[in-house]
């Protein structure tokens, strides 16, 4: 239009010089507002030239150095009216300055005269001139700075026959457009009825709208049929080639690294301009040596997308369709711990534009290889389980192959034909399904995904709905697991709630507890067992995620486990959680409300307790104190534990000082082993202890420290035990050997005074290193012994008599009011301790100064009966008397029968004072305790006794039928071999010591 417009100026500058001079060039520019200046510089018939200015003389819209223009006239033999007509037109080094902005272009001054030319458009039977321009010069004003370009151009007949420009290097910046491009250049050729177009353009830098690019270059050609204006149509063969290369294009978050793009297009156009139809084929294919995408890289992809049977079409308003056939390959796709290999998606399906909607529908699948490295590398002392789960996910292979794809406009559906599998070396298999419809459509969907097999944990996810909000997503779900879980063996998991994806964070909502089991968590040395429990909301949500960290918050009820390192267990646990995390940080806290705790070691060590407290976490350790009471709620201490991140800990308790009173707490209540301190007992002990652990060891001590206790014990009352315990292992229970308790008395049979006991603990026995006990003015001595905890077992010791006086002890025995002793002994008496009872073996006790016996005779049950010999030695005594008595002692006498012999022998046993005692004791078959007793003495009575007999008695023998008194003074010698049963009377011992109050125990 601008070359239109100089020609015709020009025309009416020669008409009115020439012809009808009606109105000056200048003059009818000035007239529309457009200052001009024409300076001629050759006129003559049919041709001129001349220097042309449009515009503001300082700042004009166009200038040209030299304009050639050719002319002829028009008149009554052409058929026209009288004027002029132009041919030719040849603008030499023209500059044009022009503006681009909103969208809208401005020649300025020029734009009123380009509107009125351009609403009296040329004749159709009138040919057009030809133009051409040489050495032009365009100067584009744009929003985003300026545009220099240099043109060489041809037009005839209203046509553009030629165009060759070069853009120079450009700048471009401003509202989001970043634009910095190399010289490039644009050809047109028309030959005939068909055009070739080429155009290169390299962009240096270009960044705009979430598009960046570098180093780029773009290169485009196309050839196609001319339009004909005429006729208002186009027909004709269509080609066209895009081609763009560059070092790294980013796009949406995006990165491809040296991308090469490939469009080709063959086809036919044909059909009038208002309803044109374009058909044919397209191949495009893009190809980048890698891709980074927000936690995702891709190597060598290589993308095609072949469009068959196009159809574009502009009857209706414009639409196109086409058969399409889409194909993506990737070498390697690496996502975190993820990587894919092989990578194949293709898909294949008609495709529609129209009126600005998109439809597709797309069937197709996907298939790769793959692995995943989160559990780390393999390791020699990994578990059997973590073992197994690190060989399935090493490879694996991912099909999907009927996946359909159906989009219309904004609305997207997916849909399997069949479930897409994961399937792993180890023949494990992840299932993905459709769960009564499609994966998605209109904003929502359902799925399920069932796992297993081949070292896999066993897991079932059900969606039975989930849709998509305007800030996320919503997801009813359900899940059951079960397998190993990383340091989780055997674990089980059952929830079910409410997914929340919105604005960055994820968040789960139970509507049910969560129940969790697990048959070992490893922990090194400090694994727990048995794992059982659950995990309810609160109100809020269970688990939030969220690029600031995780938070956990719900209530744990009926947790119970099992602590081998402690051999402890815990049940009937309730607490409120609240935990958060950030990357490999933790911290938060675990209220404990309640807690039973249960001794598990063969031998129990403490009754069940109860325990609240706070724990919390920070800095990757872990803190907590709790408060510890017996199931009757009565307190018993505080623990303190502490766990530093670098696996080093321990739990440090303390019962404080202790009060135990009648009706109140007793040693019982706290440990089985205090059974033999029987209620009521009195009295203020303390413990304190340590368990301490390292990632490879654990170890353990305590101390125990009685201040004064008195209670029952199976001996009888005992008052004032006092001493120190210092445990070097609490799991298992020892003790250093030169541990010490001791008592002021203890009130059995004969009073014991001074007792005390020197003993250590060594895995499942107490070690006795020596015990005295003072008794009747003597002390007895136990010699080392090992007493085993376990019930029953057989165990061996020796008590050592010194100088013990145990007319007491005879006095107090169940014989007491028929025997008195009074003697001094020692002697030691090995003994043996089994299931059937006390067992002696080759006793030895000696009196250690003289002393005196004295045996009633209801006393003396014969020895027939009882089994075991009596003899007798009685020097100066009657003949025969000493044998007489023996017998006497071996066999009863009938009744009514009287004979002098008994009455000696029991008279002699009343009144014995002996000069030496000694006696063997052993143990006898059925329980019973043999005594071979050997007495040295003589009789002696209270009052003087002698016998008086005539010769006719001693000639008669009749005094052997007369009850006759023993002399004073007469010698004994007595050997006495009998028995008593002693598991009876231990027994009958422990029944008595029940009675009054103390445990029964073992003898």
């Amino acid at each position: 239009m601008l070359v239109v417009a100089v020609i015709l100026a020009l025309a009416a500058a020669y008409a009115a010089r020439r012809a009808l001079a009606r109105e000056a060039l200048v003059g009818w520019l000035e007239a529309r507002g457009v200052p001009a200046s024409v300076e001629f510089r050759d006129f003559e018939l049919g041709a001129f030239a001349a220097r042309l200015r449009l515009g503001p003389e300082r700042d004009a819209d166009v200038t040209a150095e030299l304009a050639e223009v050719r002319y002829g006239f028009t008149g009554f033999w052409s058929g026209e009216p009288f004027g002029v007509r132009i041919t030719s037109v040849v603008l030499h080094r023209p500059v044009i300055k022009a503006s681009l902005k909103g969208g809208k272009l401005s020649l300025g001054s020029l734009d009123p005269v380009i509107e009125e030319l351009t609403r009296r458009p040329p004749r159709p039977d009138v040919r057009q001139p030809e133009i051409r321009v040489r050495e032009g010069v365009l100067r584009l004003a744009t929003d985003y700075g300026p545009v220099q370009a240099r043109l060489n151009a041809q037009l005839a007949d209203g046509r553009l026959m030629a165009l060759e420009g070069k853009v120079g290097a450009t700048a471009l910046r401003g509202r989001g457009l970043s634009l910095l491009t190399g010289p490039g250049d644009v050809k047109l050729v028309t030959t005939r009825d068909r055009l070739d177009l080429a155009l290169n353009l390299p962009v240096r830098r270009v960044e705009a709208k979430g598009l960046s690019a570098s180093d780029a270059e773009l290169k485009a050609s196309l050839r196609a049929p001319y339009p004909d204006l005429d006729r208002r149509r186009a027909d004709g063969e269509v080609s066209a080639r895009i081609d763009l290369a560059g070092r790294r294009i980013v796009s949406g978050g995006t990165a491809l690294q040296t991308p090469r793009l490939e469009v080709v297009f063959g086809g036919r156009l044909s059909g009038a301009l208002q309803t044109l139809v374009l058909r044919g084929d397209a191949e495009t294919r893009l190809i980048a040596k890698a891709a980074e995408a927000p936690g995702a890289k891709a190597r060598n992809l290589d993308l095609n997308l072949h469009a068959h049977e196009i159809k574009w079409t502009r009857s209706g308003g414009e639409a196109v369709s086409a058969n399409l056939f889409a194909e993506a390959r990737a070498a390697a796709i690496d996502s975190g711990e993820t990587r894919l290999s092989r990578a194949v998606a293709k898909f294949q399906g008609p495709g529609r534009l129209a009126a600005g909607v998109v439809g597709m529908e797309l069937e197709g699948g996907l298939t790769a290889d793959g692995a995943w490295t989160g559990l780390g590398a393999p390791r020699a002392d990994d578990p059997a389980q973590t073992a197994a789960l690190k060989k399935a996910f090493r490879g694996f292979q991912l099909e999907a192959g009927q996946v359909s794809l159906r989009i219309k406009g904004q609305d997207v559906a997916v849909a399997l034909g069949a479930p897409a599998t994961m399937t792993t070396n180890t023949g494990g298999r992840a299932i993905l399904a459709a769960h009564g419809g499609p994966l998605y459509a209109a904003g929502q969907g359902a799925f399920r995904l069932n796992v297993g097999g081949g070292g896999l944990p066993k897991a079932e996810l059900l969606v039975p709905r989930y849709r998509l909000t305007p800030t996320g997503l919503v997801a009813t779900t359900g899940l059951r697991a079960s397998g190993d879980f990383g340091p989780v063996e055997a674990g089980t998991l059952d929830t079910a709630g409410e997914l929340r994806v919105a604005g960055g964070a994820t968040s789960f909502v139970a509507s049910r507890c969560t129940a969790v089991t697990a048959r070992r968590l490893e922990l090194g040395e400090n694994d727990i067992e048995a794992i059982d429990g659950k995990v309810c909301p609160t109100g809020a949500p269970l688990l939030t995620l969220a690029k600031s960290g995780w938070r956990l918050r719900g209530q744990a009820q009926g947790l119970s486990a099992r602590a081998p390192f402690l051999e402890a267990r815990i049940s009937e646990a309730a607490s409120d959680l609240d935990f958060r995390g950030v990357g490999e940080a933790l911290t938060g806290r675990a209220l404990i409300t309640a807690a039973r705790i249960d001794d598990t070691a063969v031998e129990t060590r403490f009754q069940p307790v109860r325990a609240t407290g706070e724990a919390s976490t920070a800095d990757g350790g872990w803190t907590g104190g709790f408060i510890v009471t017996d199931l009757a709620r009565r307190r018993l201490g505080q623990a303190q534990l502490r766990h530093a991140a670098d696996g080093h800990g321990g739990l440090d308790f303390d019962t404080g000082l202790l009060a135990f009173e009648e009706g109140g707490l007793q040693p019982v209540n706290l440990s089985p082993m205090a059974t033999m301190v029987a209620s009521p007992a009195t009295g203020r002990a303390r413990f304190q202890g340590q368990i301490a652990w390292t990632p490879e060891t654990s170890s353990s001590h305590g101390t125990l420290s009685v201040e004064r206790m008195d209670f029952v014990s199976p001996l009888g009352p005992l008052s004032g035990l006092t001493g120190q315990v210092a445990f070097n292992s609490l799991i298992p229970l020892t003790a250093a050997p030169g541990q010490s308790l001791k008592a002021e008395s203890v009130a059995t049979l004969v009073p014991l005074t001074d007792v005390e006991a020197r003993f250590g603990l060594q895995g499942e026995a107490l070690t006795v290193e020596g015990a005295k006990l003072a008794v009747g003015g003597g002390t007895l001595i136990f010699e080392p012994f090992t007493l085993p905890f376990k019930p029953g077992a057989t165990w061996t010791g020796v008590v050592n008599f010194k100088g013990v006086q145990v007319s007491d002890l005879i006095e107090a025995s169940p014989f007491g009011d028929r025997v008195d002793l009074d003697a001094r002994l020692s002697g030691r008496v090995p003994f043996e301790v089994t299931p059937e009872g006390v067992r002696v073996s080759n006793g030895k006790l000696a009196a250690v100064q003289p002393g005196r016996v004295s045996i009633r005779r209801e006393a003396l049950i014969p020895v027939a009966q009882e089994g075991g010999a009596a003899t007798v030695e009685a020097p100066g005594a009657p003949p025969g008397a000493a044998e007489g008595m023996a017998d006497a002692l071996n066999a009863a006498t009938a009744p009514g029968q009287v004979n002098a012999f008994s009455e000696f022998a029991y008279q002699a046993m009343e009144h014995l004072a002996f000069d030496s005692l000694d006696a063997e004791v052993n143990s006898l078959p059925n329980g019973r305790l043999g005594v071979l007793l050997h007495v040295k003495g003589e009789h002696t009575p209270p009052k003087k006794q002698e016998i008086r007999l005539s010769i006719i008695d001693l000639i008669t023998r009749r005094f052997l039928n007369k009850a006759l008194p023993l002399p004073s003074g007469t010698k004994v010698d007595l050997t006495l071999d009998t028995s008593l049963n002693l598991d009876q009377l231990l027994k009958d011992f422990a029944d008595y010591q029940s009675l009054r109050g103390s445990q029964a125990v073992q003898p």
